[in-house]
């Protein structure tokens, strides 16, 4: 199954918790990660396009890290319906999330956790700044890699979230529109 691909990377935390993995993955900056190599494995367990391009990267061992957690990390079966509210919420609130292109997600957790109001507001939603970046991250770069966006060698996503992903389409849709990205 293959899902919308994410554009204009707008969103509200993905692009401070996600890309900075994603672009340092690639080594390029995060206008240029939407047009990512195809992944090893696709979310619905074919194989990436024959023809399409492969790129192998040197990946630090941070960033390795970083991928193998959030790739590993469980979603719950409500954290597209809760994130999007959670969103919802920070936009009406105008709280933006601190530039943390180039970091660790240790490091993002504590800047975002750092943010002036963002914390009762993810609280509110059931989430901890660590819970809500995880989230995010998984959520974004399971998506990446159902439509092969991302490098190759990179890790394939938690098999509960990819069943996640194909049992809920509408909620990762308007998680994707909460963010700001539209499906198209």
């Amino acid at each position: 199954m293959t899902f919308p691909r994410m554009t204009g990377l707008s969103a509200l935390l993905v692009s401070a918790a996600m890309l900075p993995l994603a672009a340092q993955a690639q080594s390029y900056p995060p206008s240029a990660y939407q047009g990512g190599a195809q992944s090893q494995t696709q979310v619905d367990g074919s194989t990436p396009l024959q023809g399409a391009p492969q790129q192998t990267q040197q990946i630090s061992p941070q960033v390795r890290a970083d991928t193998e957690r959030a790739m590993h990390y469980p979603l719950p079966p409500d954290f597209m319906t809760r994130a999007a509210a959670t969103i919802a919420e920070l936009q009406a609130r105008n709280i933006q999330p601190p530039n943390s292109h180039g970091t660790s997600l240790s490091d993002t957790i504590r800047q975002i956790s750092q943010v002036p109001g963002l914390a009762p507001v993810l609280q509110s939603h059931g989430f901890t700044p660590e819970s809500f970046v995880m989230g995010m991250t998984t959520f974004g770069m399971t998506l990446a890699a159902s439509n092969g966006q991302l490098p190759t060698g990179m890790p394939s996503p938690n098999p509960s979230n990819v069943a996640l992903f194909k049992a809920q389409p509408e909620q990762v849709t308007a998680l994707m529109q909460a963010m700001g990205n539209p499906p198209h």
